[in-house]
């Protein structure tokens, strides 16, 4: 029994939470919090564009697809003068000429290239990536066309 009155008061004198003459019933006291003016001198916004950005050089990746750009256009343009040299027509009325045509297939790379390079600096990759593959993808279209117009010429029989 004294066990038990014993912890039953020693618990109740934890529990017992001394109440000031100020405290008023469920109120806190409010204060407004203001910095001060050291605080303020103090304080600096970071830029955070330059951590979402790309890095100046790409991945591997976006490099390898600018250089895949060249390669396919340089595939269009040797096909097409393969297919020329056979007899065949070429069927944009634009490069026609020669100069023309070889300006043209080394032009539209390169302002690709620079165009994707600022596009993905700037942090826009998905469009940068998207642009590169398309020209990519339409000078590989334009190459294999002309290969297999040309191998289906009687010429070489396939």
């Amino acid at each position: 029994m004294f066990t038990r009155t014993f912890a039953t008061t020693v618990l109740f004198a934890c529990l017992v939470v001394p109440v000031s003459a100020d405290d008023e019933e469920g109120e806190e006291p409010t204060r407004t919090i203001e910095p001060t003016q050291s605080e303020l001198a103090q304080f600096q916004l970071t830029d955070r564009t330059r951590d979402l950005s790309a890095p100046p050089g790409g991945s591997a990746g976006f490099r390898a697809t600018g250089i895949s750009m060249f390669a396919a256009s340089a595939a269009d343009i040797a096909t097409t003068e393969w297919g020329l040299s056979e007899g065949f027509v070429e069927g944009n009325p634009l490069v026609t000429q020669r100069g023309v045509r070889i300006a043209t297939h080394i032009a539209a790379p390169l302002a690709v290239y620079w165009a994707t390079e600022r596009l993905h600096r700037s942090g826009k990759p998905k469009l940068a990536w998207f642009l590169r593959i398309s020209i990519m993808a339409a000078y590989s279209y334009a190459a294999i066309h002309n290969t297999r117009v040309i191998a289906s010429s009687p010429i070489y029989g396939y």
